[in-house]
């Protein structure tokens, strides 16, 4: 397992904490470094057994969301140790299947993505959304590294592919989710919200 892969899910389970703790955190600058040496052997082996679980098995499945249930389930006592109790998978099945039954497309998530672009273009002389959408982080797209960190939404981010964005299979393994319900997504911003988004358009 690629240790830039251990590092994004490290990430998304410690922005889950963070989030559930209503704090901030800092990633090690160095985090080879710290998973061999600040890490248990058993922490390290749990963090990397759930990442080959993400990457294969349990493609289809959000690491960031799934911790988040590990969370709500366990509060602060939620670690590696706890990675693989089936009760989270169950909750993290239910909400799933609720939130695929309920899949909406709002104004304010689109608004929130934009801003955040807006700013992250001005801070980083990126000047035009052609130029965002074709700059990558790493050897996976900006875009892809910005819904994982949930700073742009899925819708937001449908819309980008539409706007003419190319994946890479490596970029689709990252976004299972966009994949699987891409169809539903572009019919609703191409329906009542096409106005819309073109207004978004004009002010990023």
């Amino acid at each position: 397992m690629k240790i830039e892969n251990i590092q994004e899910v490290y990430y998304l389970f410690r922005k889950a904490q963070a989030d559930y703790n209503n704090r901030g955190f800092r990633m090690p600058k160095d985090f080879e470094a710290h998973f061999s040496k600040k890490l248990s052997v058993v922490n390290q082996g749990k963090l990397t057994k759930i990442t080959g679980f993400f990457f294969t098995k349990w493609s289809n499945i959000d690491p960031y969301t799934y911790f988040k249930c590990g969370f709500d389930l366990y509060k602060h006592r939620f670690s590696y140790v706890k990675f693989f109790n089936e009760r989270i998978l169950m909750l993290y099945k239910q909400r799933d299947k609720n939130e695929k039954r309920e899949i909406r497309v709002t104004k304010r998530k689109l608004i929130d993505s934009a801003k955040f672009l807006k700013k992250y273009m001005e801070e980083n002389e990126i000047f035009t959304l052609q130029e965002y959408i074709d700059t990558s982080d790493g050897n996976r797209k900006l875009a892809v590294t910005h819904y994982l960190k949930n700073e742009i939404d899925a819708s937001f981010f449908v819309w980008l592919l539409k706007k003419g964005m190319k994946l890479t299979d490596e970029d689709r393994d990252y976004v299972p989710y966009i994949t699987k319900q891409y169809r539903t997504i572009n019919v609703l911003l191409s329906s009542d919200l096409k106005s819309f988004l073109s207004k978004i358009e004009e002010k990023i």
